[in-house]
């Protein structure tokens, strides 16, 4: 009888984990093929039945003097939403709301951070873990520059944000001139639309042969209204004098990147639900120390690389995802 009442008992108590109510803080907007790519791995890899709702701070679109503001109500909408357990998607949400929400005592799983999470304190953490994105911006250029038959020079475009900042910063060192084996390669962050474009249709006339896209989210127009990632990554690709390579999964198709060794959001996702499932399951997050996703994907587009008459070596295409 004690062992019926026991095993009842346990089962009653295990219930909320496996029906948890899971808030998701995303850094961007719903619109954003990088959340929308680890927002599928988030459910694909998510164990059980869970209630997931969404709060979009909307920071690519947004000024930066509006993100206190818009962290207070995201913070607003948490305690409304009384969750389990938090994702925070991405360094802007994880910056302003990780810390305070881990005070209130809600575990906070993180993923896509460019930071150290030892220099943010999140590693052995009570409350915090997470999913880093560490993108592979010099083995993906030395990748093709193999696939090209080699590069002489290159360019790197970066919008100004934060991220771009800390991708820049942790893989170039801030340099802005440097070598990737034998190609020169110049990276250039800039926040005005018409300064990419510039840099864009004049890349072959300054001796590029490739252009490489970062991130190009925050560009503004010169009345500095946000110019759309669609408009921008369209116009790049329309009209770009060399062939475009790229840094993120989401940038790859037709009419937009050839592709290359990219970053994909939804293994991010699934990595991230691979932690939440041990989390609900009893584990403490500060056992769990943060870790990095999958080191970059194959994915090319079809019609990009027969638009520019190129090919891509025998030994990458048992491992290619390709598009379209």
């Amino acid at each position: 009888m004690r062992t019926s009442l026991l095993l009842l008992l346990l089962s009653t108590l295990s219930l909320p984990l496996w029906a948890a109510n899971i808030l998701v803080i995303s850094s961007y907007h719903p619109e954003y093929l990088w959340d929308q790519s680890y927002n599928k791995g988030l459910l694909d890899g998510l164990q059980g039945e869970h209630k997931i709702t969404h709060f979009y701070m909307d920071t690519k679109r947004h000024p930066r003097e509006k993100f206190d503001e818009i962290a207070q109500q995201a913070i607003a909408f948490y305690l409304k939403s009384k969750p389990d357990l938090v994702v925070l998607g991405d360094d802007n949400a994880i910056n302003y709301l990780a810390n305070e929400i881990a005070s209130l005592g809600t575990p906070v799983v993180f993923l896509g951070m460019n930071e150290n999470p030892r220099l943010k304190g999140f590693v052995g953490h009570p409350k915090i873990t997470g999913v880093l994105e560490r993108p592979l911006l010099k083995r993906n250029i030395s990748e093709i520059s193999q696939m090209m038959g080699g590069l002489d020079k290159a360019l790197v475009l970066f919008d100004s944000s934060n991220v771009a900042l800390t991708a820049i910063e942790d893989e170039f060192k801030t340099q802005t001139e440097l070598r990737v084996g034998q190609t020169r390669i110049n990276s250039q962050l800039m926040g005005d639309y018409s300064l990419w474009q510039e840099a864009v249709l004049n890349a072959k006339k300054n001796g590029y042969q490739a252009i490489f896209l970062g991130l190009y989210h925050t560009l503004v127009d010169d009345n500095g209204k946000h110019v759309s990632e669609k408009t921008v990554l369209e116009w790049t690709s329309a009209n770009t004098p060399v062939p475009l390579f790229c840094f993120w999964e989401f940038t790859v198709g037709k009419g937009m990147a050839i592709g290359g060794l990219v970053l994909d959001g939804h293994d991010q996702g699934i990595q991230a639900a691979s932690l939440i499932n041990t989390i609900l399951a009893g584990t403490l997050p500060r056992t769990i120390s943060p870790r990095a996703a999958l080191r970059g994907e194959y994915v090319f587009s079809k019609s990009e690389l027969a638009r520019w008459q190129l090919t891509v070596p025998d030994k990458w295409r048992h491992k290619i995802l390709w598009r379209e």
